[in-house]
């Protein structure tokens, strides 16, 4: 089977790419009638173009390929919730990030598209600082978005095959724009690597049956890296990185702060994608393969991430898994707003006893030593420059108190603050500092409620609903 995303000459470009491209997509469904497990490892050899500038994650799909073939573990019986708002396809917000969309792609301004927007273009677009980065990597990074939602979404992507030639253009330009404008060894290069491979990874993900029981591979770190490269963390991550110089080039501290962002949206959707018995969702796959619910281990891990970050002026992994959160309770089709506006913490507020630091895997992604305090999650306190920690707490709410476009998000409900943050965006195509306050606030100060989420005493009381498994 050939598919040019696999292929060797990917990188090269040609006139026919785009259309080869395009193939991959329509060629889907017919795929699907007849994949077998053990195919996917025969899409990677020694020829295969991606790969070839992130070399840290180039092994990654085909080793998380090999492991499915293998004797799969049976989740344990870990009690995680599923009670929650129903998930929903393509729901738009309002209008303002159909300008962001448009500076690549030719829409009419209708309700689906401006959700096209929002959900695909703006799940970069929003996550990342436009007015610092290349501008051509940006909007090429949010095609790449959209191309992988060709996969992502396939059960319901309802008009977007209206777009999908001009989808698989704007990759094309996207790969002859980093190859002609940025050094061989430049980590823009590196960027669109990993976003190519994210794409490889949703196309062989979508090739798969839904699942009707949670089984999973041995390997942990394999599914969490996994778990960034198909999720598209792990570029976004890279592309954060660099906002803010001198870069910190360890590739430890990028698994370490795409992990900890990515958790901001896994975490949200944990009901959800329990419900669907879908494995690739990092509180799922702690808690499975430690057999205890993975809440204390994964938060002690954020917040380890983000005290480092503090300590060490890394202020771009504090806008980053700030942005994530932000995007993410914004995003319509994820009811992450209702859902968190609507738990209940238990009466007796009893502390889970899962010790912290249980995961060997999450220990070893650790950027600091384990906390004398494991059970204490004051990020404060983790924090050894708590000076630091103070002024950007002081800045966040002097802002709040200021500023005509975030004014109150401090006070605000969860879906109070969702037209405060949709204005941040609309800030954001000529400044960014709207957005990174919002951000940099969420994680200092507003993350009590999102540890809830996984809680199974915690109690959801919001509108509830059947809804379909294809969504997730």
């Amino acid at each position: 089977m050939e598919l040019a995303l696999f292929s060797p000459d990917l990188y090269q470009a040609h006139k026919e790419a785009a259309g080869h491209l395009t193939s991959d997509i329509k060629l889907l469904t017919e795929i699907r009638k007849t994949w077998q497990l053990d195919m996917a490892s025969r899409m990677f050899d020694s020829y295969n173009a991606v790969g070839s500038y992130d070399t840290h994650m180039s092994s990654v799909i085909a080793k998380e390929s090999v492991a499915w073939t293998r004797k799969l573990r049976s989740f344990p019986s870990v009690s995680l919730p599923t009670v929650s708002p129903p998930r929903l396809g393509f729901i738009a917000r309002g209008t303002t990030l159909m300008e962001a969309m448009a500076k690549s792609y030719t829409v009419p301004n209708l309700p689906f598209w401006n959700a096209v927007a929002e959900q695909i273009y703006g799940y970069v677009w929003c996550l990342l600082d436009n007015n610092v980065l290349c501008q051509r990597c940006v909007h090429g990074a949010c095609s790449s978005s959209l191309f992988g939602t060709y996969c992502d979404y396939l059960h319901f992507y309802e008009q977007l095959p209206q777009v999908l030639e001009a989808c698989a253009q704007r990759m094309i330009e996207y790969i002859q724009h980093v190859h002609h404008d940025h050094a061989a060894d430049s980590k823009e290069r590196m960027v669109m690597d990993a976003w190519l491979m994210s794409i490889q990874a949703v196309y062989l993900d979508v090739l798969h049956s839904k699942s009707e029981h949670l089984q999973f591979p041995d390997d942990e770190l394999g599914s969490i890296q996994y778990r960034l490269v198909n999720s598209a963390a792990r570029p976004l991550a890279l592309q954060a990185w660099l906002e803010q110089m001198p870069l910190i080039d360890d590739n430890d501290i990028m698994d370490a702060v795409a992990f900890a962002a990515f958790v901001m949206h896994d975490i949200c959707d944990c009901r959800h994608d329990k419900a669907a018995n879908e494995y690739y969702n990092l509180m799922i796959i702690i808690s499975g393969h430690n057999g205890v619910l993975g809440v204390n281990m994964i938060r002690r891990f954020c917040i380890d991430v983000w005290a480092w970050a503090i300590d060490n002026g890394a202020f771009w992994a504090i806008h980053f898994g700030g942005r994530f959160l932000a995007w993410q309770t914004f995003a319509a089709r994820y009811q992450t707003a209702i859902l968190l506006d609507n738990l209940v913490a238990p009466e007796d507020n009893n502390q889970s006893k899962v010790e912290p630091y249980g995961d060997q895997v999450l220990n070893g992604l650790n950027p600091l030593p384990p906390s004398p305090e494991p059970f204490n999650f004051d990020l404060r306190f983790r924090c050894q420059n708590t000076a630091r920690y103070d002024s950007l707490l002081q800045e966040c709410l002097a802002h709040f108190e200021s500023c005509d476009t975030c004014h109150g998000y401090d006070t605000a409900t969860w879906q109070e603050r969702v037209p405060l943050t949709e204005a941040s965006y609309q800030k954001k195509y000529t400044d960014c500092t709207c957005t990174n306050v919002i951000a940099t606030y969420l994680i200092l100060a507003s993350m009590d409620q999102i540890w809830l989420v996984p809680d199974p005493s915690a109690k959801y009381t919001g509108p509830s609903g059947d809804w379909s498994p294809m969504l997730c």
